[in-house]
């Protein structure tokens, strides 16, 4: 058998090599032994190489015969080259051709052992090349041969060097950043060791490594094109397994990828940009149920930015309901006001503006509302820009868009369903079945006469075509972290002097009409009356529902593309905030609690809350316990149920009734979804974990019981500002 070796190349050292330096590596090549995993004949295969490759080079006139044979052959190899002549190819199939410059020759017994001196050589290709075809000259498994069999032991050291050549060509695949291609090779060998049933420790090995190169192969995959979208699939699966291991975004297991909590949040950061917001959406909000409340904030702005893009505030809704879950954790009133006024809920969006901490988002939007009686038209200014910056920026289907809140609230599907959405709070509902184009008449909103072509003077507004002069917008930090340390560094950055040493290219520059804004040391609320002073104490109302969100959308979409677009395209990227000191979610926190026994079912708008949900569920099991009980509260149903399942409960109650038989209930409700209808703001779904304990009494004697635990399906609808069960189904 030929091998392409030759004895310099076996030693380690140059034909020009000493007497010394031929002694010295021979000396070194022999105290360097292969990995333990080896058979001693694979081991002593290679030491047999090695003095062979020394008994020729230190005697005098075996060299000298030698060198004469390798000079003449590498001068024909030369030749050959030159003239483009094919070179002699064996490999272990002993066909006789002429040695080329590089060549011994070895017994097949050998061939482990010079496969230790390919990969201590690095020549990983010619490992795998020769031991696969010499593989195929032996046995196809081991296990009909006995355990102490040479043959035996010259073919798991052939897999093993095999295994090992793979993982080594695929760590360079991996420093040359073709991370698919180094995956593919790893796996070659994982798969050929656990086909063979060889080496646990090597698999292990392998295995680790293959897991830290995910999150490489997942920016790769994501990277890729859009209409690729097989790979961009496996990128995908590939994460959620990685949060599968992790039990979540911020999560304590182990996905052996050896990124830290922190470290891991940064990659979703990363790898945020690659993502669509379908994705995006599907991908957190899955992961928000574990509960996360990181993944359930990264999903509110996945909600957002779909249902903004694609005109679907039934998507806005859900993001609404999040946001409350989130609110006892964090300040997330920016995104509540913004979500707010983006179904039309003007009050409610000042509501949450009371709240906010981030003084300069307040500054602006003061500052933008001058000469108008509330924060609207500053409001509408921040929130379009918060979309283009804080929500589109991060997706990659929307980061070249441009988000328009007047062609959101002109879409007709977005009109009728925040009609039906308000419709409870209007003193006069607009019928659904007729979807006129509005017309810009004037139009009362919140109590303030609003004009729809917005010619009135207003701080930073020209008349005519002129542009809005811009105006620094103090951007809104989009991290899953405690938003309010994050908002209280920016505070301190803007309110101390530029450093632009210490900030680079990103320090914001002063607009020359608005100077920045310093940090007020009275609390927020106490801001904001002074600029909403005599307004708060008046209930907004809608005289005509879609009029008024016509109304926002003007104010809100007139002259917004000259709005401080230097000045944000400047600013830090949301990346900048994760920083360790800054982590500290709770993660010992559900996402969402149990709600205390007065809390509000609906919020002031009608709208069902996920503790509302929770607490619909509650309230019919107990009208259950009630009516089914000794006591017979019939009535009780009336309050929960609507037909047809009210009648049903209501005859079954009072057969009880007439029989004088009774049941006694003992729950434990946990809500896993809850998911409005996205065609009927009065419609919802809810989705829970259900144990019930139960026990029947017939004429006052316990004749049977169960405990059951069930997944069960709600039907809710809303009549007025109360929801009601209309149907139930078990699903498992």
């Amino acid at each position: 058998m030929r091998i392409p070796l030759d004895y310099y190349r076996i030693l380690g050292i140059f034909p020009q090599a000493t007497d010394e330096q031929l002694r010295q590596a021979h000396r070194d090549r022999s105290i360097q032994l292969p990995r333990c995993e080896y058979s001693n004949q694979a081991i002593e295969g290679r030491k047999q190489l090695l003095e062979q490759a020394y008994s020729v080079l230190s005697n005098p006139a075996k060299k000298a015969k030698y060198e004469t044979q390798f000079w003449q052959a590498h001068s024909t190899h030369q030749e050959d080259e030159e003239t483009g002549l094919p070179q002699s190819d064996q490999g272990v199939s002993g066909e006789t051709v002429p040695l080329t410059t590089s060549e011994i020759e070895i017994e097949p017994e050998q061939l482990p052992g010079s496969l230790l001196i390919f990969h201590d050589l690095g020549e990983y290709e010619l490992v795998i090349n020769f031991g696969e075809s010499y593989l195929q000259t032996l046995p196809a498994s081991s296990f009909s041969l006995e355990i102490n069999d040479t043959t035996t032991k010259q073919r798991n050291d052939t897999i093993l060097s095999i295994a090992l050549a793979s993982l080594e060509i695929s760590r360079e695949q991996w420093h040359q950043k073709a991370y698919e291609r180094a995956d593919s090779l790893g796996r070659q060998g994982l798969i050929l060791l656990e086909k063979n049933n060889l080496f646990p420790s090597i698999q292990t090995e392998i295995r680790t490594e293959l897991q830290t190169l995910r999150p490489y192969r997942i920016l790769e995959l994501l990277a890729l094109p859009l209409k690729d979208q097989k790979h961009r699939r496996i990128g995908i699966e590939l994460l959620q397994s990685m949060l599968e291991e992790r039990r979540g975004i911020d999560g304590k297991g182990d996905d052996s990828s050896g990124l830290a909590i922190d470290e891991f949040l940064r990659f979703i950061q990363q790898i945020r940009t690659y993502l669509t917001a379908s994705e995006q959406k599907d991908i957190f909000m899955q992961e928000a149920h574990r509960p996360s409340s990181v993944a359930a904030y990264l999903g509110v702005y996945a909600l957002i930015a779909e249902g903004f893009a694609h005109k679907q505030p039934s998507l806005i809704l859900e993001a609404k309901t999040v946001l409350e879950g989130l609110e006892p954790r964090q300040d997330v009133s920016i995104e509540q006001s913004i979500v707010a006024l983006l179904l039309g809920q003007t009050q409610a969006a000042t509501q949450a503006l009371k709240r906010c901490q981030d003084q300069q988002a307040l500054n602006f939007i003061q500052e933008q509302s001058k000469g108008s009686p509330d924060l609207l038209p500053g409001l509408c200014r921040y929130g379009e820009h918060w979309l283009q910056t804080e929500v589109f920026a991060h997706f990659r289907d929307l980061k070249e868009k441009t988000p328009s809140l007047k062609d959101y609230f002109a879409d007709q599907g977005v009109q009728t369903y925040l009609d039906q959405l308000l419709s409870p709070l209007s003193s006069q509902p607009q019928s659904l079945t007729k979807t006129k184009k509005l017309k810009p008449p004037r139009t009362r909103l919140g109590g303030v006469r609003r004009y729809p072509d917005y010619q009135t003077s207003s701080p930073g507004l020209e008349q005519g075509n002129n542009a809005l002069a811009p105006a620094p917008l103090p951007l809104h930090s989009l991290s899953p972290v405690d938003i309010r340390e994050v908002r209280r560094r920016k505070r301190r950055q803007y309110s101390q002097t530029a450093n632009p040493e210490a900030l680079g290219k990103k320090v914001p520059q002063k607009s020359p009409q608005v100077q920045t804004a310093t940090i007020a040391t009275e609390p927020v609320v106490n801001t904001l009356t002074k600029t909403t002073t005599g307004r708060n104490s008046r209930q907004i109302f809608f005289v005509k529902p879609r009029l008024g969100l016509m109304a926002i959308a003007v104010a809100g979409g007139v002259g917004l593309a000259g709005l401080g677009m230097t000045w944000l395209n400047q600013a830090n990227s949301p990346l900048s905030t994760l920083e360790k000191s800054q982590y500290s979610v709770a993660l010992h926190k559900s996402l969402i609690d149990i709600p205390a026994a007065d809390a509000q079912m609906v919020t002031a708008t009608g709208m069902l809350t996920q503790e509302g949900a929770q607490q619909v569920i509650e309230t019919w099991l107990a009208s259950k316990s009630q009516s089914l009980g000794k006591d017979y509260n019939i009535e009780s149903l009336e309050k929960i149920l609507a037909n047809p399942l009210l009648s049903r409960w209501q005859k079954r109650a009072q057969q009880l009734q007439r029989n004088q038989n009774y049941w006694t209930y003992q729950h434990n409700v946990g809500v896993n979804s809850f998911e409005p209808n996205p065609n009927n703001a009065n419609q919802a779904i809810v989705k829970a974990n259900v144990q019930e304990i139960a026990q029947y009494y017939q004429q006052g004697r316990a004749t049977r019981s169960y405990n059951d635990n069930l997944q069960v399906r709600y039907d809710l609808v809303r009549k007025g500002d109360r929801w009601f069960i209309q149907e139930v189904n078990i699903i498992k």
